[in-house]
């Protein structure tokens, strides 16, 4: 998983890393804590010193420990949105007749093509610098490739190679597959930021004016309203609101087209 996230340490090194940091944070959060008992000396503080002293390492670990598995779905995103385009790119110098470890050397210096450019400069050093023929520089990058599909892109360009066939006509065939599910995908992917952008505006835009509307006829009708509501929507629930949405746009549903 360290492979496929692209972080550079055996486990026993990143291991070792979480662990110091969870001391470390352990240590920073019991001093700051027990400083403001020293000064507050009260069962609040005392417990915000027990509370804050245990959820702070317990949160270092966790993000630690997925923070591989996190990373590397993220790469895998990133090389399939630029997949489509790296077969193209492929085909195009296929044609020309560039054998596959040249034109992996090409890729590797492109950084147009984001993360396939990094598998293509692990595939270009393996067979560069420690002498693996392409055939086995490929099989290495299909067990720490993170995509899917990059996997079945390699694994396809190994059977063909192993059988002896041209590999013109299979790039051709992946790229009109990868740009049929590509523009597929867009299509979905438009399709869930208009839904997005209703529910932003609806939600965030203009309940809140209808409701500010509203408890005004209502403070006129009435003889007065207490604007302690409308502290909490706009301090509180508008501000949530706003961050849910970012969220949602960060984790992918509003992924750029």
């Amino acid at each position: 998983m360290l492979e496929k996230a692209n972080i550079s340490m055996v486990y026993q090194e990143y291991y070792s890393m979480i662990l110091m940091n969870i001391i470390l944070g352990f240590i920073v959060s019991f001093f700051s804590t027990a400083f403001l008992y020293l000064l507050v000396p009260n069962s609040i503080t005392a417990l915000l010193l027990l509370i804050v002293t245990s959820i702070v390492p317990l949160l270092i670990g966790m993000v630690y420990l997925q923070l591989p598995n996190t990373k590397a779905k993220s790469r895998g995103k990133n090389i399939d949105r630029h997949l489509p385009y790296v077969a193209n790119f492929i085909n195009t110098m296929s044609v020309a007749g560039i054998s596959p470890s040249e034109i992996f050397g090409t890729l590797s210096g492109i950084e147009l093509y984001g993360e396939v450019q990094k598998e293509a400069k692990k595939i270009t050093t393996e067979i560069e610098l420690m002498g693996l023929d392409s055939i086995t520089a490929l099989k290495n990058a299909i067990a720490i490739s993170p995509s899917r599909k990059f996997k079945d892109f390699l694994q396809g360009i190994v059977a063909v190679l192993q059988s002896g066939s041209e590999l013109a006509p299979y790039f051709d065939r992946c790229v009109e597959r990868y740009m049929y599910d590509d523009l597929d995908d867009r299509k979905k992917n438009l399709e869930s930021l208009a839904i997005m952008a209703e529910s932003f505006v609806t939600t965030v835009i203009a309940f809140p004016l209808f409701l500010v509307i509203i408890l005004s006829i209502m403070g006129l009708t009435s003889g007065g309203i207490s604007f302690d509501f409308l502290y909490i929507i706009s301090l509180l629930i508008l501000p949530m609101a706003y961050f849910g949405f970012y969220v949602m746009m960060k984790s992918g549903m509003g992924e750029e087209v």
